[in-house]
């Protein structure tokens, strides 16, 4: 079976950020869900990779993979290659590099699964402190804070989370990063 939203290979996954999950930048019909779709509850991988069903992936993101990732989608703020609902532009590109520049160099969040008994067999994770229409303040809602972050700048269909391993932490860790391929098929 082929899931185009999640890859996983050795100790490292990948998880397309489909258009329900951004938040502003969103360029066809998803609402904007708070939750990251990772595949159906019948791939094997996506278990074999957070080691369990009930997973709660506790991750690390740096602020220097966040500003790599936005010089990475910064053609498509400038020129657009889709067409989005709301303003993608120089201008919110610049207002989001700024405001990732005056973040700490170490980011928290996590990933833990939702809806675990979907009627369609759909597998979910959020961050659960995280509420869709509430803003954040990093100091006092640190994690909501940094998914809201993903879900702000990220470019849909074409970004990705990576999440590799870090090995001997207990429970399991991940490092994610960010990324962009306007390639992707």
């Amino acid at each position: 079976m082929q899931n185009n939203n999640f890859r996983y290979i050795n100790d490292w996954a990948v998880i397309r950020l489909a258009d329900s999950f951004v938040k502003i930048n969103k360029a066809g019909t998803g609402n904007g869900e708070a939750a990251l779709y990772l595949g159906s509850k019948y791939d094997p991988d996506i278990f074999r990779f957070f080691e369990r069903e009930d997973f709660d992936a506790h991750c690390i993101m740096l602020r220097e993979d966040v500003l790599d990732y936005l010089q990475q989608v910064k053609i498509e703020y400038a020129q657009n290659c889709r067409f989005y609902r709301n303003e993608v532009s120089l201008r919110t590109w610049n207002k989001n590099y700024e405001e990732v520049s005056s973040l700490p160099e170490e980011l928290f969040f996590d990933l833990t699964r939702k809806r675990q008994f979907d009627k369609h067999g759909r597998v979910y994770a959020q961050e659960l402190t995280y509420r869709r229409a509430k803003s954040y303040s990093l100091a006092t809602e640190h994690k909501a804070y940094v998914y809201d972050l993903i879900r702000r700048i990220s470019i849909p269909e074409v970004s990705f989370l990576m999440l590799t391993k870090i090995e001997d932490e207990d429970p399991v860790g991940f490092h994610a990063k960010l990324y962009y391929d306007p390639n992707f098929e």
